[in-house]
């Protein structure tokens, strides 16, 4: 059985290439928050198919909660990525403390696999004191490994000549949003930071259902209205379509989805460690779909197919992050 291909982010931090984003858990609390219990056994289904490793943050919802207790009663333990997002402020070492303690005690862990770090607004130094305390935090045995999510390549060398050891950062990168390729890619492939891509699929407007369909009048979901600014931005919806053609092409060739080619196209990437697929636990679940991604790679023919019909795109302008 097909498996999904796994990556080392640094001793002892294994992960899947793809990982399994708990976001949606927030908008699925909208009513009431989730059973905890009957949450936990959908993520052990994800686990045994091979997607042992989640991603949340402190603002999804119950989501860490949910994590924590099926790495309690897991045969093999997950491995557990999450986030601190705090408003902008003094970032004083109780401050920091306290953000760091909360996640590690709704994950009910000892140590926190992997920690990512988001800024809202970088005319705020706070980070730098953040980021420092971690860094002790992480020698203290409280955090396995750091990250950051969505900062551009001039504030993550900052952090890097800091001495902060950053492992990963979080970005968009799909074949419509390619900004990640070029000076993010380079500095990290150079300072050994890896990069976990998400919106690969651009909120599912790269799949066979939009295939030579008429642009939408409107779009009520959020997600999709925030990546139809991407598809706007790239040149309209004319270019989605010579994009979904050409991915179409390559995913009759292999016999997989047109999705699963759109994903592939990330993982190839030089810097990417893995793609971030988002789950709605219990619904919509399309564990069997996503391992095709893992069955084949793309040839020289299928990256010029690709490459021809993104020529025919204006490229997303500006560095990652500036979303």
């Amino acid at each position: 059985m097909t498996k999904p291909e796994r990556t080392t982010l640094a001793p002892g931090l294994e992960i899947s290439r793809m990982v399994t984003g708990l976001w949606q858990v927030a908008d699925m609390e909208r009513d009431g928050p989730l059973d905890t219990a009957t949450a936990s056994t959908a993520l052990g289904d994800y686990a045994a198919a091979g997607f042992d490793t989640f991603d949340m943050a402190d603002h999804y919802g119950s989501a860490e909660l949910i994590a924590g207790e099926f790495a309690k009663g897991a045969e093999t333990r997950p491995v557990l990525c999450t986030k601190w997002c705090p408003e902008p402020a003094a970032m004083t070492t109780d401050v920091v403390r306290a953000g760091v303690e909360e996640r590690r005690q709704r994950l009910g862990v000892a140590k926190i696999d992997l920690l990512q770090f988001h800024w809202w607004m970088y005319q705020h130094p706070g980070y730098l004191d953040a980021m420092t305390e971690m860094t002790r935090l992480r020698g203290d045995g409280v955090i396995g490994e750091l990250g950051v999510t969505n900062f551009d390549t001039d504030h993550l060398r900052v952090l890097v000549g800091q001495g902060i050891p950053i492992v990963t950062n979080q970005v968009s990168f799909s074949v419509l949003d390619r900004r990640a390729g070029g000076a993010m890619s380079a500095f990290c492939l150079e300072h050994g930071v890896r990069l976990l891509a998400y919106g690969t699929l651009a909120g599912g407007f790269l799949s066979e259902k939009w295939l030579d369909t008429p642009e939408p009048a409107e779009i009520g979901d959020w997600s999709r209205m925030k990546y139809k600014r991407f598809v706007d931005t790239i040149g309209g919806w004319a270019v989605l379509q010579t994009v979904l053609r050409a991915l179409d092409a390559v995913a009759r060739k292999h016999g997989v989805s047109v999705s699963n080619v759109a994903t592939r196209w990330v993982l190839e990437q030089p810097a990417v460690a893995a793609v971030i697929v988002g789950a709605r636990l219990g619904e919509r679940e399309h564990r069997d779909d996503n391992l095709r991604a893992f069955e084949f790679a793309l040839d020289d023919e299928d990256r010029a197919r690709i490459d021809a019909a993104l020529a025919t795109s204006r490229p997303v302008a500006g560095d990652c992050g500036d979303e």
